[in-house]
């Protein structure tokens, strides 16, 4: 609107002219000439919400770690909320989301050599501090590839951590469907032995005790360095026992 009347103006047209075309009265078109704007449209206002009162709250607790929902909707409908769970919800929704995109360091990732952006992914998320957390969010929120594999990935150390290879059967079925080619090269491994594999993530017998011991063994034999006899062997073997 303000493009046009600018424009007509300067073509030659006087302000009676232009507010013929707009429909306008000539008043109201010399006074927005003279403002070298017209007025916007007026901003609906937000409407108010039972919820306003409570968010500072809300605000509060978050910020004091409290993340169930439920809980905080409890507390605030103990001080008089009378409004619905699912707005308490969302407003907890958009706090979660400024959080991760507060926490976003894209350039530290550059520090992280393959290795250790694989040891990230892998350990319990519980056992990472504060700044690993937030390297760990920016990986995922960076790439919607590397979220897909820090699921699968947290999945599988699931079922190793807590034996459920009743689960083991699905987690192949995702990664088959997934478009992640290095975890479908190791999805096809398992498959080779699924049957021992599933068995490994379901008993607590295991050969683990069995299989130190020969590790044991092989490291004795190997810091002799092939100079000692098999006299020397028994000696260091039964010494350490």
């Amino acid at each position: 609107m303000t493009y046009y009347l600018i424009s007509e103006h300067r073509q030659g047209l006087t302000a009676k002219e232009i507010a013929q075309h707009l429909g306008l009265s000539g008043r109201t078109v010399q006074r927005w000439l003279a403002a070298g704007t017209s007025p916007e449209a007026k901003k609906r206002r937000k409407k108010s919400s039972s919820f306003d009162e409570f968010a500072p709250y809300v605000l509060k607790r978050w910020q004091e770690g409290e993340r169930n929902g439920q809980a905080l909707w409890r507390e605030i409908v103990a001080q008089g909320y009378t409004g619905s769970e699912r707005t308490v919800y969302r407003h907890i929704e958009t706090l979660k989301q400024a959080s991760v995109q507060a926490s976003l360091h894209p350039n530290r990732l550059r520090k992280f050599t393959a290795s250790t952006a694989v040891w990230l992914f892998v350990r319990d998320k519980k056992s990472l501090d504060e700044v690993e957390q937030e390297d760990l969010a920016t990986f995922c929120q960076a790439c919607p590839t590397l979220k897909r594999t820090y699921d699968l990935v947290q999945a599988f150390m699931q079922m190793v951590g807590k034996r459920e290879g009743h689960r083991l059967d699905a987690w192949l079925e995702r990664v088959a469907t997934s478009d992640l080619p290095e975890l479908q090269s190791f999805a096809a491994g398992v498959e080779k032995d699924k049957a021992a594999v599933k068995a490994g993530l379901t008993w607590s017998i295991n050969n683990a005790q069995v299989e130190g011991q020969v590790t044991k063994l092989k490291l004795m034999k190997r810091t002799m360095y092939g100079k000692a006899g098999f006299p020397l062997l028994r000696q260091r073997v039964l010494h350490a026992v």
